[in-house]
């Protein structure tokens, strides 16, 4: 993360029993909204959860960080975006698990269907901001990537339309991880409202045309 309080770096978190949860939770969330409100189930009285502990500090507990995080996080629109883009994402493009050497795959079979002009500013924004060697040590966060180090040694006209995705993806795929883990935690990440954004509209690009491609999301929840 950038000194002055960024929010760029991260660690990797790693949510392997999940992979499969966030798709079934999209599908049964849309059977949610389908569904008028007198037969929606009441969960509050079948839940077997303790009611001792708030949401947000039994979201803390999970991550591993203080309730405090957790409301600034909650708290704020872009973030909130960003959170369900996410996860419309990982579940829609990646089978509900993004690692870093998918990253590549997705790019080389995801590219040639894509217009270049749909994430061509998103691509060049971001190439042109890790060209500063702070902002992407920050960025990486003790993380290594040879292929994207090339990319950004090259000139941005240079790079075809798979290095663009790739690139972009890549930075998606860091700032998710970097949530909990700048100078300041989420205070820090949410300093970056602007790049959290741009990557917001990326992601709706690419869960559109994936959806297109394979329609999934208007499926009725089992």
């Amino acid at each position: 993360m950038p000194v002055a309080g960024g929010a760029e770096a991260g660690c990797s978190t790693e949510h392997g029993t999940y992979r499969s949860g966030n798709y079934r939770l999209v599908r049964h969330i849309g059977a949610i909204m389908r569904t008028p409100p007198n037969q929606l189930p009441c969960w509050t009285e079948r839940t077997n959860m303790p009611t001792t502990a708030t949401f947000h500090s039994w979201l803390g507990t999970l991550f591993g960080h203080s309730e405090w995080q957790v409301l600034l996080l909650l708290d704020n629109k872009t973030a909130l975006q960003f959170l369900v883009a996410w996860s419309l994402f990982e579940s829609k493009c990646f089978a509900g698990y993004v690692r870093a050497p998918d990253i590549a795959q997705y790019a080389q079979r995801t590219a040639p269907s894509i217009g270049p002009a749909a994430l061509r500013d998103a691509a060049a924004h971001f190439h042109a901001r890790y060209q500063d060697r702070k902002r992407f040590e920050n960025l990486m966060h003790g993380h290594k990537d040879q292929r994207l180090l090339a990319l950004l040694r090259r000139s941005f006209d240079e790079l075809t339309s798979e290095d663009r995705l790739f690139l972009l993806v890549f930075v998606v795929f860091r700032y998710r991880n970097n949530i909990f883990h700048g100078n300041k935690g989420v205070e820090s990440w949410l300093f970056y409202r602007e790049q959290i954004q741009i990557c917001v509209q990326a992601m709706q690009i690419l869960v559109s045309h994936a959806e297109q491609t394979t329609p999934t999301m208007k499926d009725e929840a089992a």
